[in-house]
C-alpha cells in the first residue's frame, strides 16, 4: 500500500467518522481497535521488562496517544491522593468501555485491576492484562472467585499491591449507581486498608449506544479521601456508605460536566 493510498483511506475514514449512526460505529470500531492494537503493542514493549504491576504506565501512554484523535478528555483532580505507598482498593463507577482511557489518567503505581473472566479472550488486551499481572474474576462461579478474592488479599499484603474494582460490577450509564457488589469492601477490611473512591462524570454528552452517537468531550475525574475502613463494622455498612459519598459526588460533577461540555 503506497503512501498516497493510506492518506486516501485515512480521509475516507475521517469523513465516514462525521457521518450520523455509520460516524458512530466508525468510532466505536476505531477505539476497539485501539484498545486491541494498543495492548498488543504495549506488551510486546513490556516483554522485556517482565511481568510487572508498572507495565500499564507503557501501556496506558500508547494508548492514550492512539486515541488522541478522538477528542476524549479525561480531567483529573486531587490525583496527589493516589501518591500514597501504602497499599489500598480504588473504586469507580463504570459507564462504558470508554472507562478503560479514564482509568488511565488516574493509575496509581504498584496497582492491578479486577476484570471479568471474559476478557482474558479479547486479543491485544489480553496480553497486555497478562504482563501488567490483572486479576480476573469468575462472576459466575463462587467457589472461584473466593479464590479470587484469598489470591488477591495475599498479593495486597506481600507486595503492598493497590487494586482498581468496579463495584457495580458491569457497565452502568444511568446517573444512579447500581447496587455494589461486595467484593472491594470484603478485600479491604481482610487487609485492614483503605478504600479510595474515584468517581468519572457522565459520559452522555459523548457517548450514548441507545442513540447511536460517540464524539469528542470532556469527562472530570475526581479522587476523593480515603475511606478509613476499620471504622465500619460491617462490610454493607461501608459499601453503603462509599455509595452514598459517590453518589453524591457523582450528582455534582454532573453539574460540572454539563458547562464543560457546552
Amino acid at each position: 500500500m503506497d503512501f498516497l493510498t493510506i492518506i486516501f483511506t485515512i480521509g475516507i475514514i475521517l469523513l465516514l467518522a462525521q457521518l450520523p449512526v455509520i460516524g458512530f460505529y466508525v468510532r466505536a470500531f476505531y477505539y476497539g481497535m485501539c484498545l486491541m492494537m494498543g495492548g498488543f503493542t504495549g506488551g510486546i514493549a513490556s516483554i522485556p521488562f517482565g511481568k510487572s504491576a508498572n507495565n500499564h504506565f507503557r501501556m496506558f501512554k500508547i494508548f492514550q496517544v492512539m486515541t488522541w484523535p478522538m477528542g476524549l478528555r479525561f480531567h483529573i483532580r486531587n490525583s496527589e491522593i493516589l501518591n500514597d505507598e501504602k497499599p489500598y482498593i480504588i473504586i469507580a463507577n463504570h459507564q462504558s468501555a470508554l472507562d478503560v482511557l479514564g482509568m488511565s489518567y488516574a493509575w496509581p503505581v504498584n496497582c492491578v485491576v479486577m476484570l471479568k473472566s471474559s476478557l482474558k479472550y479479547f486479543p491485544g488486551f489480553n496480553l497486555c492484562a497478562y504482563l501488567c499481572e490483572s486479576v480476573y474474576i469468575n462472576r459466575f462461579s463462587k467457589e472461584k472467585a473466593h479464590k479470587t478474592v484469598d489470591s488477591t488479599l495475599h498479593e495486597i499484603v506481600t507486595k503492598k499491591r493497590k487494586v482498581w474494582i468496579f463495584p457495580e460490577g458491569t457497565r452502568n450509564p444511568e446517573p444512579e449507581l447500581l447496587p455494589f457488589k461486595k467484593g472491594a469492601f470484603i478485600l479491604a477490611k481482610q487487609a485492614n486498608i483503605p478504600i479510595v473512591p474515584c468517581v468519572f462524570s457522565t459520559h452522555k454528552f459523548f457517548y450514548s449506544n441507545a442513540e447511536k452517537r460517540l464524539s469528542g468531550g470532556h469527562c472530570l475525574i475526581d479522587i476523593l479521601p480515603e475511606v478509613d475502613t476499620s471504622k465500619f463494622e460491617s462490610v454493607d455498612e461501608l459499601s453503603a456508605h462509599c455509595r452514598k459519598i459517590m453518589q453524591a459526588h457523582r450528582e455534582k460533577l454532573d453539574a460540572e460536566a454539563a458547562n464543560l461540555n457546552r
